[in-house]
């Protein structure tokens, strides 16, 4: 074997250790991108839901179930899963909070509605 066919050899055998490692490296950074999408979704509801709009809602509950379906792509350790966890019941409690708070001026219009029935049943 010529040092030309060595270095052949050399070479395929580092381009595959190198193809190997990229890939195991681009996996575990990919299972950490829905879990720090979630951080700053989260920081961002925490920082500023009191100046969300509706359509901000809307817009932070669908970034919130396009993040937790691509979750489901991974497994997670028991740590992670405790954080990511922690994190959804966060968001969950805004959005609860925020339903809760937009119910409180529609319970005074449903029982308007209703008055306004009884009123032309009578």
């Amino acid at each position: 074997m010529n040092y030309k066919q060595s270095m052949t050899h050399f070479e395929s055998i580092f381009v595959v250790f190198l193809l190997i490692s990229m890939t195991v490296f681009s996996c575990s950074l990919s299972k950490q991108d829905p879990i720090r999408q979630l951080e700053e979704l989260t920081e961002d509801i925490r920082l500023h839901h009191q100046e969300y709009t509706t359509a901000d809602w809307k817009d932070a509950y669908a970034k919130y179930e396009q993040i937790a379906a691509e979750m489901e792509n991974y497994r997670y350790t028991k740590e992670e899963a405790e954080k990511i966890g922690k994190l959804e019941g966060e968001c969950v409690g805004y959005f609860m909070k925020s339903a809760i708070k937009s119910l409180d001026g529609l319970e005074s219009e449903i029982k308007g509605f209703f008055d306004g029935i009884e009123d032309v049943m009578k």
